[in-house]
C-alpha cells in the first residue's frame, strides 16, 4: 500500500460491500449482520449456509448478479496487486539484485 495501488481497489471493495449489504438489508428486510453475512459470502462465492437467506424478487437477483460480476473482478484485482507487490518486495530483498 506504500506506492498507493492497493488502496483504491480495498476501498472499492470495502464499499461493495457496504453497498450489498445495505440494499440486502433494505430490499428484503434482513440484519445487518445477516445482510453483510450474505453479501461476503455471495462476493466469495462460498455457500450461504442459513436456509432462511433467500432472495425472492427479481430485481434482488439481478442486483446479485451484477454485484458477483462486479464484485468479483475486484476481488481478482486486489489479489493480483497483492501478488505483484509481494513479488517486487521478494525481488527487492534477494542478495545481488538491484
Amino acid at each position: 500500500m506504500r506506492d498507493g495501488h492497493l488502496g483504491p481497489v480495498l476501498r472499492a471493495g470495502f464499499l461493495l460491500i457496504v453497498i450489498g449489504t445495505a440494499v440486502y438489508a433494505v430490499g428484503n428486510g434482513w440484519s445487518v449482520v445477516d445482510s453483510l453475512y450474505f453479501s461476503v459470502a455471495t462476493l466469495t462465492t462460498s455457500t450461504i449456509a442459513d436456509p432462511n437467506l433467500v432472495l425472492h424478487d427479481a430485481w434482488l437477483k439481478l442486483f446479485t448478479v451484477a454485484y458477483i460480476l462486479v464484485g468479483i473482478g475486484i476481488l481478482v484485482e486486489a489479489g493480483r496487486r497483492i501478488a505483484t507487490a509481494f513479488i517486487a518486495t521478494r525481488a527487492q530483498d534477494e542478495p545481488g539484485t538491484s
